[in-house]
């Protein structure tokens, strides 16, 4: 958190010099452990305007972006960003300047390629990733996109009318539509601490990101199960013929169980991911809040209200 306070105030006044514009800042504290809430409360921000949000858990990276979003209200303009400099806030001039000069409804930062920095297995899984929920789409979410963006007025009102609970923002940006415009960026390496994304943590977001925002998963169990019973039927007239024909020729238990345990597998990954459109089709139905807040401080200048 010291490192982002560090870069961002210079970015900030050099944004308010060259664009003519008010910045406030608005700060989610998603439940974490490292008293990053407690540096905020103490940072002197200036003249600025700052709003500080502490969750009463950790919810999710979903829910921070929702509550920020949130929070920027009738703002002209929101920036929304990680606060481990992997997304550079010396990027945000040029948003703002796309902003204000083309006119786009959201500027976001997106990766050129995933091959060099994440390597070829993550590589391929991102391309099947973004192939599996585009499919059959109106509408496109551009691979390599992430949270790092800039989003009008417009935008925001059109994020906060969304009543999903359960939210994938990536999706939720693309669906909104409007005139977006991308820009490369290559991440610089995290200055402190390290991401707790394992692989089997990220397997399951991407199966919950494709399952909130996607039926392809459906379209594809359909699809497999047309074929696995027409390749049933082939086998079972092959052990047909093969009986009246080659009557000597032993049954092949083997292969059968071996099928059996194959098709079981099969159906236990489609049972599966039935109940995963189940469960959050559950959980809409609860109609739970996003987020739930145990700190809200407002602070103008050297005034302070908690709420």
């Amino acid at each position: 958190m010291p490192d982002l306070l560090e870069h961002l105030e210079p970015v900030a006044a050099s944004i308010s010099e060259e664009f003519k514009v008010t910045v406030n800042y608005i700060f989610v504290d998603d439940g974490s452990i490292d008293g990053s809430f407690d540096i905020l409360k103490a940072h002197n921000f200036g003249p600025r305007s700052v709003r500080l949000l502490q969750f009463s858990r950790n919810f999710g990276k979903e829910a921070a972006l929702s509550a920020g979003i949130d929070v920027a209200g009738t703002a002209d303009a929101a920036v929304l960003m990680d606060a481990d400099l992997q997304h550079p806030p010396e990027m945000i001039p040029e948003f703002v300047r796309i902003w204000q000069t083309v006119g786009a409804d959201s500027v976001y930062a997106y990766k050129p390629s995933r091959l060099t920095s994440e390597g070829f297995v993550r590589a391929a899984g991102s391309k099947l990733f973004f192939w599996v929920i585009n499919h059959n789409l109106r509408y496109q979410i551009p691979p390599g996109a992430g949270d790092f963006r800039l989003i009008n007025s417009r935008f925001i009102k059109a994020l906060r009318s969304l009543p999903e609970s359960d939210r994938f923002m990536k999706g939720l940006y693309g669906w909104v539509g409007f005139r977006q415009i991308g820009l490369p960026l290559d991440p610089p390496p995290r200055k402190r601490g390290k991401s707790s994304f394992n692989p089997l943590h990220l397997l399951s977001m991407t199966l919950d990101a494709i399952t909130s925002f996607s039926t392809t998963p459906l379209h594809l169990m359909a699809m497999a199960g047309i074929a696995i019973a027409m390749f049933s039927a082939c086998y079972g007239f092959y052990v047909i013929v093969e009986h009246f024909l080659f009557p000597g020729v032993s049954n092949g238990i083997a292969s059968v169980l071996a099928l059996i345990a194959f098709f079981g597998g099969v159906q236990m990954i489609f049972l599966g991911l039935l109940g995963q459109y189940i469960g959050k089709s559950v959980l809409e139905a609860k109609k739970r809040p996003i987020y739930i807040l145990a700190e809200d401080i407002s602070r103008e200048g050297d005034v302070v209200a908690d709420s």
